[in-house]
């Protein structure tokens, strides 16, 4: 990457297709990260893979996804880190209210 194209990513500009590819492969291989998965940049990252879906199925996507991960970490026996609890609050479904004549059984 050239130096005016580090100063411009740097800056917020989107890196070409190729260097965004070399950009995603050196993060891979800096191992772990020190810090958990911010939620806000993980939902913002579901929304733009969901981007040719309707906002219903994006939502749909998302609460799947984090009930996999609960689902994945409880398989093995450990207790789901925060970033995805939190990220499976994000995706409850709104609690009912005691007008909503729909959230009433039958």
């Amino acid at each position: 990457m050239s130096p005016n194209g580090v100063r411009d990513f740097v800056q917020g500009a989107m890196p070409r297709g190729a260097t965004r590819l070399k950009l995603e492969r050196w993060l891979v291989s800096q191992g772990r990260v020190a810090r958990p998965p911010n939620v806000g940049q993980f939902v913002r990252l579901l929304n733009e893979v969901a981007g040719d879906l309707s906002p219903k199925q994006a939502v749909q996507m998302g609460r799947q996804l984090a009930s996999l991960l609960v689902e994945s970490y409880e398989e093995r026996r450990l207790a789901p880190p925060g970033w995805v609890r939190d990220l499976q609050r994000h995706y409850q479904p709104p609690a009912a209210t005691a007008g909503d004549v729909r959230a009433r059984p039958s």
